[in-house]
This record gives structure tokens, C-alpha cells and sequence, in this order.
């Protein structure tokens, strides 16, 4: 399920039409904006906050099963990313029920709008977003890995609401009118909305901005058309938020590297999560203004390994009976040693049981029960 965020502030809404553009004029205009055209128009429909609360929980439990959410919560809560008491889930629902003013489900190819959420003028908006959505959709197929926190499905959510907020952008400012911009909307929809851990408001955030950016650089490389964004629709979806963040990299083709870990652990220790941290988190790990550092990213591996024989206390995370491997290769071992210092310096690099080892071009983090634990399975893995 992909919808738009509640534009909600203290500041003045779009200045409203005098009337509100009926689902065909929204629809024929959305069509003229993005350069296609729809093969049948979806007729939206109006729920409530609860119903909308209710679906967003239905689709997130088909999409991101309780044993992958359960390990990325443990990730992020060893991290420091969020606190021990989150329950991404929760979250969610939260979000579903107080941040969301409409959605398009590519599975049911439903368009919803949520009632009673903004005023018309905004509604309008909404609207045109989700039907950019819908039309994408139909023209290219979404194909979405909803839930999920690895890099590559980032990157991909990035391209589906970056357009459709680029597009929704061109529609404010040509048929609505606006005296600011549509970013700074959206950066302060959530203060409002529901109460995030800073690095969820980040992450639900950036592939509205991000993606928006990501596509206005492709139009520009584009001359003004949208063919290079209609070629990542179709065949060439961003490998990374690597190739999001820099456009450019997309443009060359500039794929992860490969990033072999090799952890060190037997007997009634299992590998519970791996997948690709990326360099948007990885700037977020640093605190999220370390862009220069993150900078540099060639590729990444993250392992989370747990002792199931371990009893934990509450709250989470589990730190007597979890292991946690991150290695990140760099471009260049100047790229790798920039990260390191700032690595380092982070507060994740701090806590007991943490160790940092780098070598040329990579750079391993190991968080552990025991200091010594982690050096072994730094020097080994």
C-alpha cells in the first residue's frame, strides 16, 4: 500500500479553488503532467481513519512477516535508532490511522481517500498524487517491497513517491497555486502527525523528498521529459538509495559491490537477518548530517545473528544473546577512512561490546555480548 502523508500545518493551506476539480478533470490533467495516459481511470472511494488504519495493518502483515519486523526492530533498537519500547507495528498503525490522507493499493488496485483528513484544496492534491499511482501502475506495474528496511526496497519507494510528489507538485503549482514550497510541506506534515522516533519520521519522509528530487534530476537530464523516469519505471528501478541520493550514479550504472561476511558462530547461534544497510541509513547511523562521510558508499552486508538458547530480560534489545556484523566497502580506502573516523565517533561505536576494525577499502562493525566476542568476529568474519 502507497499513500500520501496528511499536509498538516500551522501555516496557510494552498490557496482553494472556487471549485473543486471534479476525479475526471484531476485525472485528465495528472495525465497531461505525467505524460501518460490511463488505460481505464480508477474510481476512488472515501474510508475512514479507522478503515484506513485497518487496511495499512492488513497489507503490512501480508508484506512484512512478524519474524522479519521482530529481527529489524532488534537491528535498529541494538543500533540506537529507535527505544527499546518501540513496536514498529504500533508505529504503523499510528501512521496509518493519524499521517495518512490517501493510497493506492497496487495489489487490489484500490484508490482510497481518507475523509475528513485535510481541506478540499488539499484533497485535490491527494488526489492527484494517488492517481499518479494508478497510472504508473498500469503502465509499468509497481512493484513494491513494502515493510521491509533494505536498501534496494528504499531505493524502489523512493522512485514510486518521488514522482508521484513531483507530480503532485507541478499540479499545485499549476492548478491550485502556492506560495511554498511543496518540500517544506511535507517536512513538517508529521509535526502534527503522529510522534515518531526522529530515524522513522526520517526514513517515512525521505522517499517523498528524496524520490522527488531524484526524479526532477532525471527530467533535467532529460531535457525536460520524462523518458529517463519512465526508463527507471520500466526496466532500470534504482539498485540503491546510493543511486537515488546521487543521480548521477544511476546514470552510470554504478551498482552495489558484492560484500562477503563469513561469521564466525556455531553451535546454538543462528543467522536471523541479512540483508543491505545502504548509504541513506548509513548517513542516519552517523546522525544524520554526516553526508560527506556516508559519501563514498560502494556497497554494504548486515548479519544478525541470535543465541536461542539465551533468556532476555525486558525491555529489548537483547545484547546478552545478539550479535550484529556490518561491513561496508568503499570507493576508495580515503572514502573508507573518512568513514571510520566518523564511525567511530558515533555513539553506536560506544557501547559495551562494540568494535570497529577497517581494513583498505572496508570498514566492520561488530556489536556483541562481549568486547572480546566482537574482535574475534570483526578479525574473522
Amino acid at each position: 500500500m502507497i499513500g500520501l502523508l496528511v499536509l498538516e500545518d500551522d501555516t496557510p493551506a494552498p490557496r482553494p479553488a472556487a471549485k473543486t476539480a471534479s476525479v475526471a478533470t484531476i485525472a485528465s490533467r495528472v495525465e497531461v503532467l505525467r505524460g501518460l495516459r490511463f488505460r481505464s481511470r480508477p474510481v476512488p472511494q472515501s474510508v475512514s481513519p479507522a478503515q484506513a488504519r485497518r487496511e495499512g495493518l492488513e497489507d503490512l502483515d501480508r508484506s512484512y512477516p512478524e519474524a522479519r519486523r521482530r529481527a529489524d526492530e532488534e537491528v535498529l533498537k541494538l543500533l540506537g535508532l529507535i527505544e527499546p519500547r518501540v513496536d514498529l507495528r504500533a508505529i504503523s498503525a499510528s501512521v496509518f490511522g493519524e499521517g495518512v490522507a490517501g493510497y493506492y493499493d497496487p495489489r487490489s488496485k484500490r484508490l482510497r481517500i481518507v475523509s475528513g483528513t485535510t481541506p478540499d484544496a488539499l484533497s485535490e492534491m491527494v488526489l492527484a498524487h494517488e492517481l499518479t499511482h494508478a497510472l504508473e501502475d498500469q503502465r509499468f506495474g509497481l512493484a513494491l517491497s513494502e515493510g521491509e528496511s533494505d536498501d534496494a526496497a528504499l531505493a524502489r519507494l523512493a522512485l514510486v513517491e518521488g514522482t508521484a510528489t513531483l507530480v503532485m507538485q507541478q499540479y499545485l503549482l499549476r492548478y491550485i497555486g502556492a506560495e511554498k514550497a511543496l518540500s517544506g510541506a511535507l517536512a513538517s506534515a508529521l509535526e502534527t502527525g503522529p510522534d515518531l522516533p526522529k530515524f522513522l519520521q526520517d526514513q517515512l519522509l525521505w522517499p517523498y523528498v528524496g524520490g522527488m528530487q531524484f526524479a526532477q534530476a532525471l527530467r533535467q537530464q532529460g531535457a525536460g521529459t520524462w523518458k529517463l523516469v519512465d526508463l527507471a519505471d520500466r526496466v532500470r528501478v534504482p539498485d540503491s538509495t546510493e543511486q537515488v541520493m546521487h543521480p548521477e550514479k544511476w546514470v552510470a550504472v554504478e551498482t552495489p559491490l558484492p560484500v562477503r561476511l563469513a561469521v564466525p558462530l556455531h553451535d546454538d547461534w543462528r543467522r536471523t537477518l541479512s540483508g543491505t544497510w545502504g548509504e541513506w541509513q548509513t548517513n542516519e547511523l552517523l546522525g544524520g548530517n554526516a553526508e560527506a562521510a556516508a559519501a563514498g558508499w560502494g556497497g554494504d552486508r548486515y548479519e544478525l545473528w541470535q543465541k536461542g538458547a539465551a533468556s532476555c530480560g525486558s525491555p529489548p534489545p537483547c545484547r546478552a544473546a545478539d550479535v550484529l556484523v556490518m561491513r561496508w566497502r568503499w570507493d576508495t580506502p580515503r572514502d573508507a577512512r573518512e568513514f571510520e573516523t566518523a564511525l567511530r565517533a558515533a555513539p553506536v561505536a560506544r557501547v559495551d561490546g562494540a568494535t570497529v576494525e577497517a581494513h583498505g577499502d572496508t570498514v566492520t562493525l561488530v556489536l556483541a555480548p562481549t568486547p572480546a566476542l566482537a574482535r574475534r568476529v570483526a578479525a574473522s568474519a
